[in-house]
């Protein structure tokens, strides 16, 4: 119940910080400027950042962008309202390097936001979307984007290290034979992420991000869902970027509880998406939730203590479903 109590205040505060950065910040920011992007080509890599350093992630692009010897590129990286003042300054220095901009934007805006803020800025027909806490794995990556002129294309994320104990690290682990580009393709919008796209701009700006997934989670599964109703294809590609800044169990912990908040609040427009979403219709219609959400609440701190110091999958799952079954209750 407290953990529910806290992502619930957690969400409200988001929406207040959201609400006063659209104030704040000059109108001019959220302008798109049609005629200038008519005819600029070009690529325009697009990081939000938020308490990360992607400084390497950076001068790995940018020598592959050079190296490729595209006529007209950039790469623009937008602080999110960072905390960490030593990650800011450390990706300062990223605004001082050819074809380079660093944007730090003091209010946060959150994961939707902050990439249709980037999606304006840009100056070129293409966006390259990659996640900052994401490593380059493949000399080709930027050329192997290129090679491909289909309007949306995912090119997912592989599992760099070995982090065994840390939950994040465990539970990607063992979905990493669903991330082959021949797997996500027969469901191409369901197995659709943020963390590393490539989009036509005009799309983009066309279809941006849902802002009201204000909390963390699931604006990407939305975005899927969007470009799946306006009929826009995604082609699936192994063009992977890596994964290896894993949290803490706590603090996993914390962001899954905040994208149950996330689902429960979205869950009309999610149903299609989400195996908890199907788990609980069917307790509730043979009318077991009430006593699911009883038992639950009686081992909730039990099993939360357990999945963070020592991680098991299925206890981990169990949880999420208990957790999303009294969130609805709660919300009722």
């Amino acid at each position: 119940m407290a953990e529910t109590k806290v992502a619930a205040w957690y969400l409200r505060e988001r929406q207040k910080i959201w609400r006063l950065a659209r104030k704040a910040l000059p109108a001019s920011i959220w302008q798109t400027n049609s005629k200038k992007h008519k005819d600029m080509k070009g690529l325009s890599i697009l990081i939000p950042e938020y308490n990360c350093d992607c400084t390497q992630l950076v001068r790995d692009l940018h020598r592959q962008c050079a190296s490729a010897l595209l006529p007209s590129w950039e790469i623009v990286v937008a602080d999110d309202g960072s905390i960490d003042e030593t990650a800011v300054n450390q990706n300062r220095i990223i605004g001082t390097w050819d074809n380079c901009t660093f944007i730090r934007n003091e209010q946060n805006m959150g994961r939707a936001a902050i990439r249709n803020f980037l999606a304006e800025k840009a100056q070129y027909d293409r966006l390259l979307f990659i996640d900052s806490d994401m490593c380059i794995v493949s000399e080709d990556f930027v050329k192997t984007y290129l090679a491909s002129s289909a309007p949306v294309i995912y090119g997912s994320y592989s599992i760099v290290g070995n982090h065994a104990g840390n939950l994040r690290y465990e539970y990607e682990r063992q979905a990493e034979h669903r991330h082959r580009a021949s797997v996500r393709q027969q469901n191409c919008y369901k197995d659709f992420h943020t963390s590393n796209f490539c989009i036509d701009r005009s799309i983009f700006i066309a279809h941006p991000l849902d802002v009201s997934y204000e909390g963390y989670g699931y604006e990407d599964v939305a975005y899927g869902d969007q470009l799946c109703r306006a009929g826009i294809p995604i082609q699936h590609i192994d063009n992977p970027v890596g994964y290896y800044d894993f949290e803490t169990n706590e603090s996993y912990m914390l962001k899954v509880e905040e994208s149950l908040l996330t689902l429960y609040r979205h869950r009309s427009q999610l149903k299609d998406y989400s195996r908890i979403i199907a788990v609980t219709a069917v307790v509730e219609r043979i009318h077991l939730h009430h006593l699911a959400g009883a038992l639950f609440r009686l081992v909730q701190n039990k099993m939360r203590r357990q999945i963070v110091t020592c991680p098991r999958l299925m206890l981990f799952t169990l949880y999420k479903i208990g957790y999303y079954i009294n969130l609805a209750r709660c919300q009722k």
